[in-house]
């Protein structure tokens, strides 16, 4: 007896389910499941279940059936029971079929020379016997031994190839989703592979790169900017049985920029032991660099800001205790506030640290309530007057302006921020202007000066912690650069936004807008 295997078909999935439909066509069923056995196959996956012509809501009652029943195995591989016609009609079979023919249940044991592979559970008419079983066939136990063997031998193929897709699958999901730049190249250095992570990191798409030489894509140089020989190449490092593990070096994007980079490479080798190809794992440095850049501009802006009022407090409190000298009270009561003023920087500056320590720790408390910003900027205005007579405040702020959502003394901390900056960053007579209107959803408020002004590639770090900007008269004006991201991470705490707009040595405008307390209404339209 022979059987012809169906032609493959385009998935693994499907192939399985092909085998099984041919095999109980073969075996004169009508429908049924085949189960596959995880102690042979796969121990940590769950049953895989491949069934035909049954729906996924009567399986289990199939499968609860033949559990109770008597089980196959290589001795007896096929055992066939009477079904109960009430089941055989939940199941699917027709009524006319249960009343005139009957319907049976049988169970197939597959197995093959790796061992047991899983049961074949089939449903059929009771008046029908496949050739396995005719009495009369002496060689029917040997076609059936033979076509068992066949059976499982085909679907232990198929049962590989679903599990080799799947693990394709996963592997791909990895590649296409690393946040790390994967690199495969031949062992021509040709590039065969370019995950999404490195078109993100160097500007070039896969279908550009692919078949080129990596060397000339990256262009990699050393952490001192010297172009690297492809000698020193990490790829042949690798091919030689060295172990490259978070070598540092730089690498050229598509538009220029060069950037530092940790490259790990590692190769893979084919049977005999030859170079077949290279991968090249590529983390950015740039986030890395860019903290520890921070970290070393906390020290020195911080020793620095620490320093300075230190030592005139010091200097002051020496001179007014020495014995030798007598003062006057107005000479004493000058250094008393200058030592006043000293402490009151310094405590600003402490409790600046304190804050932006607390917003890193999203320790940032709210007290929310309506609030009036025209009165709140009014009075603001006229402290800094007090403070400072020569700075010309101008108010730009319409009548009925609407009332809005915030924390009365965090917006007048943001409020003290920006006018303080924007009288330190004036080199001439300062001149502020602050603005307010509002639209639908907020209300915005504008503090605009005639300073320095910001660069515009610096527009977009100013309001980052500890940053400061590189004009001689910023670095020279007292600060830790914390005061803006303080303002910000108090903006967006009331769910607004703060944003700066700047011309170089023309001024600047810093605007943040905060929620109304209540939208505008729609205009009413008549028709």
């Amino acid at each position: 007896m022979s059987w012809s295997q169906p032609q493959p078909t385009d998935t693994p999935h499907d192939q399985m389910t092909v085998l099984v439909g041919s095999a109980i066509r073969l075996l004169r069923g009508d429908a049924g499941v085949f189960v596959v056995s995880n102690e042979a196959f796969d121990p940590q996956s769950s049953t895989e279940y491949t069934y035909y012509h049954l729906s996924k809501t009567v399986l289990p009652l199939l499968l609860s059936y033949v559990q109770e029943g008597m089980q196959p195995n290589s001795l007896h591989p096929l055992v066939v029971e009477a079904m109960p016609p009430e089941l055989a009609q939940q199941l699917g079979q027709s009524e006319d079929v249960v009343e005139e023919q009957g319907v049976e249940c049988c169970s197939l044991a597959l197995y093959d020379d790796d061992g047991p592979l899983g049961t074949l559970h089939f449903l059929r008419r009771a008046t029908l016997r496949s050739c396995f079983e005719r009495h009369n066939d002496e060689d029917a136990e040997s076609s059936l031994q033979l076509f068992v063997m066949q059976l499982a031998t085909s679907l232990r193929f198929a049962l590989r190839s679903q599990a080799l897709s799947k693990e394709q699958g996963r592997l791909a999901a990895i590649f296409s989703h690393s946040t790390e730049g994967i690199l495969t190249v031949d062992n021509a250095l040709r590039i065969i592979d370019f995950n999404p992570a490195m078109e993100r990191l160097t500007g070039w798409r896969e279908n550009e790169v692919l078949g080129q030489f990596y060397f000339k894509v990256l262009r990699p140089k050393d952490r001192q900017g010297n172009d690297q020989g492809l000698q020193n190449s990490v790829i042949l490092r690798a091919f030689s049985g060295e172990e490259v593990i978070n070598r540092e070096m730089i690498i050229c994007a598509r538009d220029g920029q060069r950037f530092s980079v940790a490259v790990t490479a590692s190769c893979v080798r084919s049977v005999h032991g030859d170079p077949m190809n290279g991968i090249l794992n590529i983390r950015d440095l740039t986030r890395e660099h860019q903290q520890e850049e921070q970290r070393s501009t906390f020290i020195s802006v911080i020793s620095h800001e620490l320093q300075t009022p230190i030592a005139i407090i010091k200097g002051y409190a020496s001179t007014l205790s020495r014995t030798d000298a007598r003062f006057d009270a107005k000479t004493i009561r000058s250094r008393l506030l200058a030592i006043e003023d000293e402490a009151d920087r310094l405590n600003k500056l402490v409790g600046n640290l304190l804050y932006a320590s607390r917003i890193q720790a999203n320790g940032l408390q709210m007290d929310i309530t309506t609030l009036d910003l025209a009165h709140l900027i009014r009075s603001m205005v006229r402290r800094l007057h007090a403070k400072s007579p020569d700075v010309q405040v101008t108010l730009a702020i319409p009548p009925q302006l609407p009332v809005v959502m915030a924390d009365r003394e965090r917006i007048e901390e943001v409020l003290q921020n920006l006018l303080d900056n924007a009288v330190k960053y004036s080199p001439r007579r300062p001149e502020i202007t602050v603005a307010c209107y509002s639209t639908g959803e907020e209300v915005i408020v504008s503090v605009s000066d005639v300073g320095m002004g910001i660069a515009l590639r610096e527009q977009q770090q100013i309001f980052d912690r500890f940053h400061r900007v590189g004009e001689p008269l910023s670095q020279a004006t007292p600060g830790a650069g914390l005061g803006l991201y303080i303002c910000r991470a108090i903006v967006e705490a009331h769910g607004g936004r703060i944003w700066v707009e700047s011309t170089l040595r023309q001024g600047s405008t810093f605007s943040f807008s905060l929620p109304r307390e209540e939208k505008a209404p729609l205009p009413m339209v008549v028709f």
